[in-house]
């Protein structure tokens, strides 16, 4: 009888740890940081993400797949704190593929809660039957972080 017993509670037990109802004693992985997508774009350069990481308190721009430094600018605004900034796109980041082209970004300290951000500049032009405008024009976005 002791060891049917024995039996039932190591099944007991294992069922618990393995629906999570008692923790193991590991610690939890961080969440990986939410991509949102600024402005949309198939060629080189045109396309704009922001990876919100709410853990640190930091929204990373990136201008996705350009060789050259970038010529946009990021002005952002913490609503909740007040804190603001302004910034071009300088470091460059390697792609998770490496038959990619780099990537231009940069880390915003923004803190957290809500974030007014607005990316605009110019990107390389395309060449081709259709012409595409150069230019991304200063549209708000509010990121909560």
């Amino acid at each position: 009888m002791t060891t049917l017993r024995g039996l039932v509670a190591a099944v007991a037990t294992v069922l618990a740890l393995g629906l999570g109802l008692v923790g193991a004693g590991t610690a939890a992985a961080a969440p990986a940081p939410q991509v949102i997508t600024l402005h949309p774009g198939g060629n080189p350069g045109q396309r704009v993400d922001a990876a919100v990481d709410h853990g640190h308190g930091t929204i990373t721009v990136l201008q996705r797949f350009l060789i050259e430094p970038s010529q946009l600018t990021v002005a952002w605004v913490n609503l909740r704190t007040g804190a603001a900034g302004s910034t071009g796109l300088p470091d460059r980041v390697a792609p998770a593929n490496p038959l990619d082209y780099p990537d231009r970004g940069a880390v915003l300290r923004t803190g957290t809660g809500p974030v007014a951000l607005v990316v605009y500049g110019p990107f390389p032009p395309q060449t081709g039957l259709i012409p595409t405008p150069s230019y991304i024009l200063p549209i708000p976005h509010l990121l909560t972080v």
